[in-house]
């Protein structure tokens, strides 16, 4: 299979092929990773030997670049610069403004150099993926980047092994939650509504030993209510005309990306909802988000509002709320927002 990768990796480095490399590999029976590794040996393709722990308070001697995040569903680019890390074993944060990541460095497993040609021009980034191949998250270098420092850090990360081939772990099975029957439902509802502190949220579900969306379905609609898929598209027009400083959160297990602000231009497009600021650019396939839940979690403040998406798995994929700074209140017109989304049944019956 390798050297039909490479074959195929050349096209794509050369500008010559249609569609995205993540939609190609997995038409070639690949995954991203194994794609982009057999460019390696003089194809654009650097393999990088990466302690992430150590280096990632480096990146911000880089100086601006794009950073991208992505799952299935949603891709979140930001532009900026890496600093203000913190890095606690194989977790860490970056706070940097508009580089704002939640990090999981035990995900970040295979890292490339990557160069290619575009119909916008040459385009260099190191892109992270996980052990099943899938990517994780990408870095790339912008014409403000500090050229000299991102050669030199290449340069120095470049490994000894510039193998093409590269072995991945099978796609990541999801386990099935345990039956609506095992939660203790009134458990649940009783911890949830004496939360104070949002960041609990996830240790409550683990206390209960119930999956995430599992527990939106049985809280009760004074918690999570369901709402028609088209919320997200409905959310950004409204955010955008009113200017509501929201925060926009997507990721997968590697890398958690954020987004907080007001946007200017949201467009809806051959079935893509999108976000096409300067510096923010949103894209969601309409498609792939098959159940949105507008949720309350209460703290010591007040309570807070999000709008959490998922996928066809059950799987989250974004999650948005208004802006909010520490100890204060939520934004009222943010929460009035939410609260002018139909339930779906409502939804339905319309």
């Amino acid at each position: 299979m390798t050297s039909s990768l490479t074959q195929l990796w050349c096209e794509i480095a050369n500008g010559n092929a249609k569609g995205y490399a993540r939609d190609l590999a997995a038409e070639a029976g690949a995954s991203e990773a194994q794609l982009v590794a057999a460019g390696c040996g003089g194809n654009g393709v650097v393999r990088l030997e990466v302690d992430w722990a150590a280096t990632m308070a480096r990146l911000e001697e880089l100086g601006e670049v794009k950073v991208i995040t992505r799952n299935d569903s949603i891709v979140h680019e930001k532009v900026g610069s890496f600093g203000k890390v913190q890095i606690t074993a194989t977790t860490g944060l970056v706070l940097n403004g508009d580089v704002d990541l939640r990090l999981f460095l035990g995900h970040w497993n295979h890292s490339f150099f990557v160069r290619m040609n575009t119909r916008h021009g040459e385009r260099q980034a190191i892109q992270v993926f996980d052990l099943h191949g899938e990517a994780v998250h990408k870095i790339y270098r912008t014409q403000a980047t500090h050229g000299s420092v991102w050669d030199a850090l290449v340069a120095e990360l470049a490994a000894a092994d510039q193998s093409p081939e590269l072995s991945v772990l099978p796609p990541r099975r999801l386990l099935a939650p345990r039956e609506d029957g095992a939660i203790d439902v009134a458990g649940l509802r009783a911890s949830w509504t004496a939360m104070k502190d949002i960041h609990h949220f996830h240790g409550m579900l683990q206390e209960f030993g119930v999956d995430r969306h599992q527990a939106l379905r049985l809280a009760g609609p004074d918690l999570a209510r369901e709402v028609d898929c088209g919320a997200l598209a409905a959310v950004l027009r409204a955010v955008q005309a009113e200017q509501i400083p929201f925060m926009v959160f997507v990721g997968n297990a590697g890398c958690i990306q954020i987004h907080t602000g007001t946007v200017q231009r949201v467009m809806e497009k051959d079935g893509w909802v999108n976000i096409m600021d300067p510096r923010f650019n949103l894209h969601a396939r309409a498609d792939l988000i098959t159940s949105a839940w507008v949720v309350t979690k209460p703290t010591r403040e007040s309570a807070i509002t999000t709008l959490e998406l998922y996928d066809d798995q059950n799987r989250n994929v974004a999650i948005l709320c208004g802006e909010r700074q520490p100890g204060t209140t939520e934004r009222a017109e943010w929460r009035a927002l939410l609260s002018t989304l139909p339930a779906l049944a409502a939804s339905r019956a319309a």
